[in-house]
């Protein structure tokens, strides 16, 4: 493996990390129940606030996940890639075997006559 490709490999166990720390962390809204820690109609400043702390959370989660994204997606190209060339070296050897059979079917069929 390349130097590149294991820097690569920890980027990736570091965003999904960063992921899983989001989303452990990330509390969901559950609109049933008062938003207000003191059981009243929220206020704007509390409703504000919680807004911020979303707003943080999507970027972070958007960041981490394009990041990710683009990663994976550089590995599914490569891969994609060499799994083409595998092929194509599969399907050359299958000729040349094909065609050294051939050839020994010639060889052995053909009769020697003195001239």
């Amino acid at each position: 493996m390349s130097e590149y490709s294991h820097v690569q490999n920890i980027r990736k166990l570091e965003i999904l990390k960063e992921l899983i720390s989001i989303l452990s962390s990330r509390e969901p809204i559950d609109y049933n129940q008062p938003i207000s820690s003191n059981q009243s109609k929220p206020s704007i400043d509390e409703l504000i606030q919680l807004n911020e702390q979303k707003e943080e959370e999507v970027k972070a989660l958007q960041k981490a996940w394009e990041e990710l994204e683009d990663l994976l997606f550089n590995d599914l190209q490569i891969t994609l890639q060499e799994k083409n060339q595998l092929v194509a070296l599969i399907g050359n050897m299958r000729k040349e075997e094909k065609t050294r059979k051939k050839q020994k079917r010639v060889i052995g069929t053909t009769v020697w006559r003195a001239e």
